[in-house]
């Protein structure tokens, strides 16, 4: 009678071949080789997880967050990566708002424009556009973008019937408010996860947050104090990493632990360098000169050392200096490729991060350039999908009801029609990209308004602004005679064109 194995025995084998994977001499070898377990890839295989999404960021959201804000502090790389977000995505002057509300023959409205612009322009300035008063429109943006970038979401609490011109205003809040260990599900069939409440659909329906900020000291007498707000109030952002997400995480977590390592290798070797530029020697004590050991020793082991000091050692120790093998004239070599895989990680290029230029062609810098400046491109339409087109429509809405633009209720969805031009960049060699752009005009390939939406401007107040110019000018009679000449001769060309042909026949 065969003997069946024990029930311990079957176990192990259901462990092997859930983990290991089948035997190659059973035929059932796996197809793909990265699906291949074996003892080098046993820390690969600890490290890899089948959980949901929701429950990989519920076990590391806290851990990642702390780390990111940590890096952002005392990081120069980090620090660097945030500004270039800032300076990149929102720049020096925000995204400028436009109104492209129409009269019915399809021209632009402009008084519409004009009064609608002019009242958000308003509203954009500090004191005015979020609860607190502290913030411009451009800074609470910058402010937004980086604490999106450092902790992978954000939120924006819109205050309806605000005390204000407009009845409107915004806050911004931090994540912390989203208790991740509140989950749980509700009788109406929606549940919550990690604060968020959900519908069947995985709709947020409203955000519980917590009174208090559970990093403040009033929160550990206070306890956990929860307000519901339905998720018509609350601007949760985050970019989606996997289906069925609620949370979001740091967009820095891929170069985190290689940060890590660059930070503390560079402070090991500046420490090494300074100690040893700072300690001239030692005095070692001869054992020879004494029969007898001196009973009153004057020596000490030295832990810290002062600039050009000299020190003089116990009776009977000898000073060994570690020869150790370090980076020495490669660290420069070793830090830059350290540095590459941070930088590939967050989305930039090296030599932005690095604030390094060496090396670099005129080639090279357009490529990289062109690759870095796509991903803000990406990141500049999230931020007015996400934020600016809803802060505007519901601005809109606030300011009509209380009669802050003097228009109808009835006309929202006629006037409410918002662009936003994001900033654009230059090139360093302008010469050159001028003459492109002049042959591209007169091809009729591009238009000139094109160029000026490229470049962050309106085109509508960049030919504004050249009649207002040419106007000026004309009238202290400051045109040359050259620009003069010219506008006489397109004056009279007009004229002709003008003029009825036919006469030739006669």
């Amino acid at each position: 009678m065969n003997k069946q194995p024990s029930v311990a025995q079957r176990l192990i084998n259901w462990a092997w071949h859930r983990y290991v994977g089948p035997s190659e001499k059973t035929g059932m070898a796996r197809a793909f080789e990265a699906a291949k377990s074996d003892r080098l890839r046993l820390g690969w295989s600890g490290r890899a997880s089948s959980q949901s999404a929701d429950q990989d960021i519920y076990r590391d959201l806290g851990a990642l967050v702390q780390y990111a804000r940590e890096q952002s502090v005392n990081q120069p790389y980090a620090k660097r990566y945030y500004t270039l977000l800032k300076n990149n995505v929102i720049g020096p002057r925000g995204m400028k708002f436009q109104s492209r509300v129409k009269l019915p023959d399809g021209k632009p409205d402009r008084l519409r424009n004009k009064t609608i612009e002019e009242s958000w322009k308003r509203f954009c300035k500090k004191g005015s556009f979020d609860v607190t008063g502290r913030y411009h429109h451009v800074t609470f943006k910058q402010l937004w973008i980086e604490t999106l970038a450092r902790d992978g979401e954000v939120l924006v609490r819109e205050h309806f019937g605000h005390d204000n011109e407009w009845g409107y205003s915004v806050q911004i809040l931090e994540c912390d408010r989203l208790d991740l260990n509140y989950n749980t599900d509700l009788k109406n069939g929606n549940r919550i996860r990690m604060s968020v409440e959900l519908d069947q659909w995985e709709k947020p329906v409203a955000y519980h947050l917590l009174v208090n900020h559970p990093g403040d000291s009033t929160y550990s007498w206070q306890g956990n104090e929860y307000e519901r707000v339905p998720a018509e109030e609350i601007i949760h952002t985050f970019i989606p990493w996997r289906p069925h997400q609620t949370r979001g995480i740091p967009w820095t977590h891929a170069g985190m632990v290689e940060l890590y390592h660059i930070g503390e290798y560079r402070k090991a070797e500046l420490t090494s360098a300074e100690e040893t530029a700072k300690s001239g020697g030692f005095f070692e004590q001869d054992p020879e000169a004494f029969e007898d050991a001196p009973k009153n020793d004057q020596g000490e082991i030295v832990h810290e050392v002062e600039a050009g000091s000299y020190h003089l050692l116990p009776y009977g120790v000898r000073f060994n200096d570690r020869k150790a093998d370090r980076a020495g004239a490669n660290f420069g070599a070793f830090l830059k490729d350290a540095v590459r895989g941070v930088s590939s990680a967050w989305g930039v290029s090296y030599n932005r991060l690095a604030n390094d230029l060496e090396g670099v062609n005129f080639s090279s810098l357009r490529s990289g350039e062109l690759d870095e400046r796509d991903m803000y491109k990406v990141l500049q339409f999230f931020v007015i999908e996400e934020l600016e087109e809803r802060i505007n429509r519901n601005w809109m809405r606030m300011s009509l009801l209380t009669q802050a633009l003097p228009f109808s209720m009835l006309e929202f969805d006629h006037i409410c029609q918002p662009s936003f031009q994001p900033r654009g960049w230059g090139w360093v060699d302008p010469k050159n990209d001028s003459k492109a752009h002049t042959e591209d005009i007169n091809n009729r390939t591009r238009t000139r308004s094109s160029f000026i939406r490229e470049a962050g401007e309106d085109p509508e107040e960049v030919f504004d602004e050249f009649e207002w110019e040419e106007q000026l000018l004309q009238g202290r009679g400051l045109l040359n005679e050259t620009e003069q000449n010219s506008e006489s001769e397109g004056d009279e060309q007009e004229s002709e064109d003008e003029q009825p042909s036919g006469s030739e026949g006669d």
